[in-house]
């Protein structure tokens, strides 16, 4: 009898191990577009990341195969340290507007932390831009992997007026807020979901 027990402890043991590294392993993320121009052109955009350090890399199909840019992000985008997997989380967005012009957007923030930056590609590099969220966007605390996540959108309107939003909410409070972009900063809406929206 003693030594089954040690063997299903052995068991355990590995089965634990096995599962913390391929957890350690399991750290990438992806975010896929699929859109036309005005020309009636197709693209397809497959955003990759790792959560854990925040590399990443994108890459669009061309002529029957996949194709990586030579250009990425910086490793650290989101200028915070980093260092468990889910941490780092991205949104891609990638479209024309009604003249033509191209547009790529990164959105990537800390789900523990809740700092966030956009990106702008231009002139064949990435920009940061200068004005981003507060750190503390849905004004709770947060402090775990996973807890503050964001969602977010740009495009224009057929009269040519740029959007820019972003939705971002506590996983664990259930508490949200709404921010747009107008005269070079972030506002935060005045209407806001109930802090526990599914009571």
């Amino acid at each position: 009898m003693k030594n089954h027990k040690i063997i299903f402890a052995l068991f355990v043991v590995f089965f634990s191990c096995t599962l913390h590294v391929f957890a350690q392993k399991s750290s990438i993320s992806m975010d896929y577009k699929e859109y036309y121009n005005t020309r009636g052109e197709q693209y397809r955009i497959v955003f990759v990341w790792d959560t854990k350090t925040g590399k990443s890399a994108r890459y669009y199909y061309n002529k029957s195969k996949w194709h990586k840019s030579e250009v990425a992000l910086p490793n650290n985008p989101t200028g915070d340290t980093s260092n468990q997997i889910g941490e780092i989380m991205m949104n891609y967005n990638e479209y024309y507007n009604t003249t033509g012009q191209q547009y790529r957007i990164v959105y990537v923030w800390n789900t523990r932390t809740g700092k966030s930056a956009r990106y702008y590609y231009n002139q064949n590099k990435w920009h940061k831009s200068e004005v981003s969220l507060p750190d503390n966007p849905t004004d709770d605390t947060s402090n775990q992997v996973g807890e503050i996540m964001m969602n977010y959108s740009e495009y224009y309107n057929p009269r040519g007026q740029q959007y820019r939003i972003v939705y971002v909410w506590n996983t664990k409070t259930g508490k949200s807020a709404r921010y747009y972009y107008n005269q070079n900063k972030w506002h935060k809406s005045e209407v806001a979901l109930p802090d526990k929206p599914l009571n």
